[in-house]
């Protein structure tokens, strides 16, 4: 039997947590998560918490703790370039018992432009470098998810130089989906690129075609 629960724990805000994640996280008798997700879940008081974002930090804490049921958050959707995969690499499939789906940022990010993800390219910098970019102009729609250090503007700079906006292409940068903070907008120009402030949690979405101005707060 898996002693392992990987719980897909939202793009970010509590309501975004579905019902039986919830659920899921009070049967387990390990949490291992970020700060901002063990605050929004409130892990009962008998339960053992892992605070931690570093991958093999939290792979080697799985390890130790074998013996008992441990709950993994995992931001967005399991599926989803997660922390998931990593798991399954080091611990077999037969080591996770469950894996809870969720929102990702991804639906989000489609939902809040009123367009359909279906035959999306993903591409993901999170945590990985960057490349493959002349490929990604090649697709009629994409999104890319980025980080702290591949964000937004230093990925759509790299893009620019591989031909951008020489072709009609919409161009979004959603910044902290679901947060108080979350702000949407469109890129037209080189111009508008270099005035990105670059945020935490951030999906670029590309669309081929003509499109109307997009932006809010």
């Amino acid at each position: 039997m898996g002693w392992i629960v990987v719980i897909s724990f939202g793009p970010g805000a509590g309501e975004y947590i579905t019902d039986v994640a919830k659920q899921k996280v009070q049967n387990c008798d390990v949490i291992v998560g970020s700060k901002m997700q063990l605050e929004v879940i409130k892990p009962l008081s008998n339960q053992e918490v892992f605070e931690e974002t570093d991958i093999e930090r939290i792979l080697q804490f799985i390890d130790k703790n074998h013996h008992k049921q441990v709950g993994v958050l995992v931001t967005g959707d399991a599926g989803l370039y997660s922390l998931a995969q990593r798991i399954i690499d080091r611990f077999g499939k037969e080591a996770v018992k469950e894996i809870v789906p969720g929102v990702s940022s991804l639906q989000v990010a489609f939902a809040r432009l009123k367009e359909s993800w279906l035959n999306v390219r993903v591409f993901s910098y999170h945590g990985r470098t960057i490349r493959g970019l002349e490929k990604i102009l090649n697709h009629h729609k994409v999104a890319i998810l980025c980080d702290r250090e591949h964000n937004s503007k230093i990925v759509l700079q790299k893009l620019k130089e591989h031909g951008l906006f020489k072709k009609p292409r919409r161009i979004y940068v959603c910044q902290e989906l679901t947060l108080p903070e979350e702000k949407i907008f469109e890129v037209f120009s080189e111009e508008d690129i270099e005035k990105i402030i670059p945020q935490r949690r951030e999906i670029i979405i590309i669309i081929h075609g003509q499109g109307g101005q997009y932006d809010t707060d």
